[in-house]
C-alpha cells in the first residue's frame, strides 16, 4: 500500500511538471452538514448559577467561491448554522451563530479521481445569545448580546472527481467560534462555542 501512494505521487509529480503551467480554476461549492454543538453556558444571577451544555445535533449549511491551482485550493465560505437551544425550570436560551471563512486545502494526489484533502481555516464568527425568563407564565428577556469574534476550523476529506466540471466530497469539520461574554450589574454571563461536523457537497470548477 505504501509502495502504491508513493508511485502515485511521484506520478503525479511528473505529471505536474510536464504541464506548461500552473493553471487557476474557480469554483463554486455548496455543503449540508450535520453538527455536534459543544457549547458550553456558565450563567450566574444574583449568586444563582446556572451551567448547561448545549449539545444538540443539528444541520448547518456552507457555500463556498474558490480558486485552485495545483494541489492548493483558497476559498471564501459562509457558514449558516441552526440555533440552539437550553432550558432549565423557568430559564429558556437560545444561540445563533454564522461566521465567514477564509479557508486554504491542499490536494493529495489530485491527478486520480479519488483525492483525499486537509484544510484550515480563518476568519470571523458572529454569535448571539438570547434568554428568557417564564415565571409566572409571562416571557421575559433578561439577556441578549451578539458579538464578533476571531473563528477557526480545520477541515479532512476525501473528493471525488465525477468529470471536468463536477466534484463531490464528504469530510470532517471542527470549528471554534469564540465567545461571548457579558457581566452587567449581578449578571455574568460566559457562552463558548465549539462543534464537530460531518460535511457532504458538490463542487463546480468552471
Amino acid at each position: 500500500m505504501k509502495k502504491f501512494l508513493l508511485l502515485a505521487g511521484v506520478a503525479c509529480l511528473f505529471s505536474a511538471n510536464a504541464e506548461a503551467g500552473i493553471q487557476l480554476n474557480q469554483y463554486v461549492s455548496g455543503k449540508v452538514s450535520y453538527d455536534w454543538n459543544r457549547d458550553k453556558v456558565k450563567n450566574a444571577v444574583n449568586g444563582d448559577l446556572f451551567r448547561a451544555h448545549l449539545s444538540d445535533e443539528n444541520f448547518a449549511s456552507h457555500v463556498a467561491y474558490g480558486v485552485q491551482a495545483g494541489f492548493v485550493r483558497g476559498e471564501l465560505e459562509l457558514n449558516n448554522s441552526m440555533p440552539l437551544e437550553a432550558k432549565r425550570d423557568e430559564l429558556k436560551m437560545k444561540v445563533y451563530k454564522y461566521s465567514v471563512m477564509a479557508n486554504a486545502y491542499f490536494d493529495f494526489l489530485n491527478c486520480t479521481s479519488w483525492t483525499p484533502y486537509v484544510g484550515a481555516g480563518l476568519g470571523t464568527s458572529w454569535l448571539k445569545a438570547k434568554q428568557f425568563n417564564y415565571a409566572g407564565g409571562e416571557k421575559v428577556k433578561n439577556f441578549d448580546k451578539s458579538v464578533y469574534n476571531l473563528g477557526w476550523q480545520v477541515m479532512a476529506g476525501i473528493a471525488y472527481k465525477v468529470n471536468s466540471n463536477w466534484t463531490v466530497d464528504a469530510g470532517y469539520r471542527f470549528a471554534d467560534n469564540g465567545r461571548i461574554r457579558k457581566h452587567e450589574n449581578d449578571q455574568i454571563m460566559k457562552i463558548k462555542s465549539r462543534d464537530h461536523s460531518a460535511m457532504l457537497g458538490v463542487r463546480y470548477t468552471f
